[in-house]
């Protein structure tokens, strides 16, 4: 299951880690995400530095696919595992991947990253109705995989002082037209998701609420202070197509053929499938802008 130890977070929030926390506390282009035992700590969408738990010490890990010009110094810089030096020459690894990025562009999970700093790390977060739990999630035990997940917790004063059974939502991101279809389409993913979901037992509800909590416990979700807890009622999927051209009619066709299938039909048994569209201009995440299937096709 996701999270981490005592140790930890006891060494993220006040020990030996304190300064890569605080690295990435105060850089709005990097961000932290709690794996199993593990972090990653993400940079337009590309993992700058893992950071694992092994026989009470810890290990810094950079891919090397990333870098040219510090093939020789970086992996000294991580044996090392002195943290004062991973934070002070992270600029220098930013500029690698810059480089690489320059070339074979992640455009989809830097988006994803530009989504989850709006909504957790700003001010604007206060005001949306979505918190994101996690980035890249993939199980190999219950075969599932979700570009991201999100607690659904509504900005009203009444539902923000309570904080408690916070649906869940699985967002899948499609950046660009070209990514509708294909293998890793629309039809594909609503087929996979029917699967995950048509499980009777799943872990994924506790595993999300412990990482949020501790997201909040080290202060990575913007001035939220108490604890909350996650519902297993039905959840909500959300697709959410970044740049869609209005013109074009792909969208909209697969998501009528979609409609067509017999998983959709089930699928509305277990979740509320929604559309994510913009409050005018922003990455920031509102309950009135999620379109029902059926709302957005009808839509002239």
């Amino acid at each position: 299951m996701r999270g981490l130890s005592k140790r930890f977070m006891k060494d993220l929030k006040e020990g030996e880690l304190k300064p890569l926390l605080d690295a990435v506390k105060k850089d709005d282009t990097l961000c932290l995400e709690i794996r199993e035992n593990y972090i990653n700590i993400y940079y337009r969408g590309g993992n700058i530095c893992k950071v694992t738990e092994e026989d009470e010490k810890y290990l810094f890990f950079f891919d090397m696919k990333y870098t040219e010009k510090y093939k020789e110094e970086v992996p000294e810089l991580l044996e090392n595992g002195k943290v004062e030096e991973i934070v002070n020459n992270i600029p220098i690894l930013k500029n690698e991947m810059d480089s690489y990025f320059s070339e074979h562009a992640k455009l989809e999970r830097e988006f994803q990253q530009l989504i989850l700093r709006e909504n957790n790390c700003t001010p604007i977060s206060r005001d949306t109705d979505y918190y994101i739990v996690d980035l890249e999630y993939a199980n190999s035990d219950n075969n599932s995989r979700f570009d991201m997940i999100a607690t659904k917790w509504l900005s009203t004063a009444n539902s923000r002082k309570k904080g408690e059974a916070l649906k869940l939502a699985f967002i899948e991101v499609k950046y660009g037209d070209g990514a509708l279809t294909g293998n890793a389409g629309i039809q594909k993913h609503i087929k996979d998701l029917y699967k995950f979901l048509s499980k009777s037992e799943n872990s994924i509800y506790e595993e999300a609420e412990n990482v949020i909590n501790q997201k909040i416990e080290l202060g990575l979700i913007y001035k939220i202070k108490k604890d909350i807890t996650v519902s297993k009622e039905k959840p909500e999927v959300i697709l959410l197509c970044a740049n869609h051209k209005p013109v074009k009619t792909a969208l909209k066709r697969e998501i009528r053929e979609v409609m067509q299938t017999l998983e959709y039909k089930e699928l509305k048994k277990m979740c509320d499938l929604k559309l994510a569209t913009s409050s005018l201009m922003g990455y920031g995440l509102y309950d009135e802008c999620m379109l029902s299937f059926e709302e957005f096709v009808s839509e002239e």
